[in-house]
C-alpha cells in the first residue's frame, strides 16, 4: 500500500475504530471551520455512524506513525451510486445544518452525469493530526484512497472541501472545482465569524478516474 515516508498507510479496519474516533473528537471537530464556528464539540454518536459507514464500504484508509504506531490521519470515504436517495437523518441539530448546507452544493449539480459514471466515491472526512501536518499526509491518504477505488471500477470521486488547506490537498490530486459557497453569503448570522480568506468558502471537488 501506499505509503509518506515515516508512516504507513493503509485500509481502515474494525481495529482501528476506537483511534479514529479519538482523533475526530480532538482533531476534527476541533478544527474544521464549521464545526469550530458552530461549536459542534464532541457529537460521539454522529462520528461512529459515519466510521460504521466507512467501515461497511471498506474504502477508507488510515496513517500510523511507524516509530509510535499512533494514528496519525485517517481519511473516511463512502461510495455512492446514481440510484442512491439522498435523505439526511440527524438529530444533532448542528451537525444537520452542516450536512445540508453540504448537501446545497450538489443543487444544481449532477456529478454522476458530468464524470459520466454511475458510482462516485465520497470522500467525506479527512482529518490529519496536528502533530503530523506538513508530512504531505492528507495528500497520501487522497491518493490511497483514489487507487483502492479504482480496483472496484468506481467512475469518480468528489468531496467538499470546507477550507484551503483541504482543497490543496484535493488539487494536488487532479480534483477540479465544480461548484464554491461562501459561508457568510449561505447563512449570515450562524455563521458569521468565517471571514478568515483560508476558512470562508466551501468548494466542491472532484474528478474522474
Amino acid at each position: 500500500m501506499l505509503s509518506s515516508p515515516g508512516f504507513n498507510v493503509r485500509l481502515m479496519c474494525e481495529e482501528d475504530r476506537i483511534h479514529v474516533l479519538n482523533l475526530l473528537v480532538s482533531s476534527f471537530f476541533r478544527d474544521e471551520p464549521l464545526a469550530k464556528c458552530l461549536q459542534v464539540k464532541e457529537p460521539i454518536d454522529f462520528a461512529n455512524n459515519v466510521i460504521s459507514d466507512a467501515l461497511n464500504d471498506q474504502c477508507s484508509f488510515v496513517a500510523y506513525d511507524l516509530q509510535t504506531n499512533r494514528l496519525a490521519g485517517v481519511c473516511l470515504n463512502e461510495v455512492k451510486y446514481k440510484t442512491d436517495t439522498n435523505i439526511i437523518h440527524e438529530s444533532n441539530e448542528k451537525i444537520y445544518f452542516i450536512l445540508h448546507l453540504l448537501d446545497h452544493m450538489h443543487k444544481d449539480i449532477n456529478l454522476f452525469d458530468h464524470l459520466l459514471t454511475n458510482s462516485l466515491l465520497h470522500i467525506f472526512i479527512i482529518n490529519v493530526d496536528n502533530n503530523y501536518r506538513g508530512n504531505g499526509l492528507a495528500s497520501s491518504l487522497i491518493a490511497a484512497s483514489i487507487q483502492h477505488a479504482k480496483t472496484f471500477n468506481i467512475g469518480g470521486a468528489y468531496a467538499e472541501a470546507t477550507n484551503t488547506y483541504s482543497l490543496n490537498s484535493f488539487t494536488r490530486q487532479g480534483f477540479q472545482i465544480y461548484h464554491q459557497l461562501n459561508y457568510v453569503e449561505y447563512d449570515q448570522v450562524r455563521l458569521a465569524d468565517l471571514t478568515d480568506k483560508n476558512n470562508d468558502e466551501c468548494q466542491l471537488v472532484a474528478r474522474i478516474l
